[in-house]
């Protein structure tokens, strides 16, 4: 019989063996997990920071960004209207 096919019959030896490989896994997954976290927060936070940088498009209605209104007071001074 060989040594081999001895220490695979070894039951302590087995159950360190599938220990080491679920600790292993485990460390994987919640590596994978963070990474997912961290991800996800760096979205929100990219996702937040447009919306802030944005709100001037959302707050008039059409026109020129306010343009509209020099051009009217420069049409009424001239008397055109």
């Amino acid at each position: 019989m060989s040594t081999s096919g001895a220490t695979a019959q070894d039951s302590t030896w087995k159950a360190k063996e599938q220990s080491q490989e679920a600790h292993y896994i485990h460390q994987r997954e919640q590596a994978q997990l963070e990474a997912i976290r961290l991800e996800r927060a760096d979205k929100v936070v990219r996702n937040k920071a447009s919306e802030e940088k944005h709100t001037m498009d959302k707050d008039f209605e059409g026109g020129f960004g306010g343009q509209e209104d020099l051009e009217d007071r420069y049409a009424t001074t001239s008397g055109e209207h």
